[in-house]
């Protein structure tokens, strides 16, 4: 699976598109589920990636759901396949989901997709080998917001029918936590209220999950300061976080590197999928 083979979504920039293809090609050839919808759109899709193609009957398995990053306007699912083989071997589930990009949806309806992705992984993955009890949730730069928000913002959760504790970790990293998500919008009418919270540091809610924050030090100042602030909120608020940041790592090398089983992202995730009772 190549940039040319999926939706057009016009050019980031120039270092975006390079990580784009190489993300592409590392995760080309990796066996999944591909396109598993949680939702009528056709956006409304994840990849499923299963310890030994699935053919072994596993059960009780942990899983790592992840969204991609993207700047809120571009991504796609098949760019975090690579992240796939290391999580395979623990053995664990990995599921890569897409969701509705701005502008052609607010910012609340993009979260309202993570959140369906959410209960369709703990209404089935059971049918996989998954243990729905045992779930990580995660992400990079926008998908890294995605995720905190999701279990911060409590309310709208657990409308979704994802209770309290049914996340046992969020794993984000390159996030910009504090940036409202819907100013990515051109027009105005379509952002949320000033007076509506619409990024992940607005997010107060009672959480048992642990965080881990990464970025990487080749990372914009902003990016890295965010993080920091970041922590420090949940900190303050009794939220157990793990600050993780990779020295000569940029926004986009901090993910790729995540492929490699020896990465400490990798392996925190691993450590937080084995930290959940069966």
């Amino acid at each position: 699976m190549f940039a040319r083979d999926l939706p057009l979504q016009g050019s980031i920039n120039d270092a975006a598109d390079a990580y784009a293809e190489t993300s592409l090609l590392r995760s080309s050839g990796i066996a999944r589920l591909a396109d598993i919808p949680f939702g009528p759109d056709p956006a409304q899709r994840m990849d499923i990636y299963l310890p030994d193609y699935g053919l072994r009957g596993h059960s009780n398995l942990p899983v790592f759901l992840f969204w991609h990053g993207g700047g809120f306007t571009h991504g796609h699912k098949e760019w975090c396949g690579f992240m796939a083989p290391p999580l395979l071997s623990v053995p664990a589930i990995f599921i890569s989901a897409n969701y509705r990009l701005l502008p052609q949806v607010t910012s609340e309806e993009l979260m309202d997709d993570a959140r369906a992705a959410v209960r369709w992984v703990l209404d089935n993955i059971s049918n996989y080998g998954g243990n729905p009890n045992r779930l990580v949730i995660g992400g990079h730069s926008a998908g890294a917001v995605i995720s905190a928000r999701l279990e911060l913002d409590e309310q709208r959760r657990r409308a979704a029918g994802i209770p309290d504790g049914a996340i046992s970790a969020v794993m984000a990293m390159s996030g910009s936590y504090h940036k409202r998500t819907g100013d990515v919008h051109s027009d105005p009418a379509l952002r949320l209220p000033v007076d509506q919270p619409d990024c992940a540091a607005d997010f107060s809610g009672p959480t048992s999950a642990r965080f881990t924050l990464a970025w990487g030090n080749l990372e914009r100042d902003t990016v890295q300061q965010s993080g920091r602030d970041f922590a420090a909120l949940l900190e303050g608020r009794g939220v157990i976080v793990r600050r993780q940041p990779f020295e000569n790592a940029d926004h986009f090398s901090v993910h790729l590197d995540a492929g490699h089983a020896a990465n400490a992202f990798h392996q925190a995730v691993v450590e937080e999928l084995r930290a959940i009772a069966g």
